[in-house]
């Protein structure tokens, strides 16, 4: 009974580091934003009170695709470092991919996994049995980035964080994706 109720205190804890500024924005949007979505070009009227043709032909965008940016990249720029430059770790651990971490929010994370492509799979936080245990609160990073699912499971302790702790996996892609790393 006592690890249920630290487990749903993690759950609810790791769902309030969520960030939903996103989702608030989008409703707080004025009306006139319909219009700008579906392309409709406000065009001044001419001295008789016309619209004027060429202005909307010429109100038609191009739309260039530009390439994502290198996750992997941007996270390297923000302090990250592969675990496996840290201990002695695989560079390609199966299930979770490359992982990269941050040393000083060492053993809590976030710990960001991703896959051959350089693209972020998953989002890890690695809580110790003794602080649920303990009732401790935490103050974890938040991640960025949609959620897909939330895996949950025991580890007895590996290179890095070598005591008896949960994995909260914050997984970014689907359940298939998530397959992609398993070897």
């Amino acid at each position: 009974m006592r690890h249920r109720l630290a487990t749903a205190a993690l759950i609810a804890f790791l769902g309030s580091t969520a960030d939903v500024s996103p989702l608030v924005a989008q409703f707080a949007q004025p009306p006139s934003s319909a219009a700008a979505a579906l392309r409709y070009a406000r065009v001044p009227l001419d001295d008789k009170g016309e619209r004027a043709k060429t202005a909307i032909r010429g109100a038609r965008k191009h739309h260039v695709i530009r390439p994502l940016p290198n996750q992997r990249k941007i996270a390297e720029r923000k302090g990250y470092k592969r675990v496996s430059d840290l201990v002695n770790f695989p560079k390609f651990f199966p299930g979770l991919g490359i992982i990269y971490v941050k040393s000083e929010t060492l053993p809590i994370g976030p710990f960001l996994c991703f896959d051959r492509n350089d693209r972020l799979i998953a989002t890890v936080y690695m809580v110790p049995i003794k602080d649920i245990d303990d009732h401790k609160s935490f103050d974890a990073a938040g991640f960025a980035g949609r959620a897909d699912h939330v895996s949950l499971y025991f580890n007895p302790g590996h290179p890095g964080v070598d005591v008896p702790h949960y994995h909260v996996v914050i997984w970014h892609v689907t359940k298939k994706e998530e397959a992609r790393v398993a070897r």
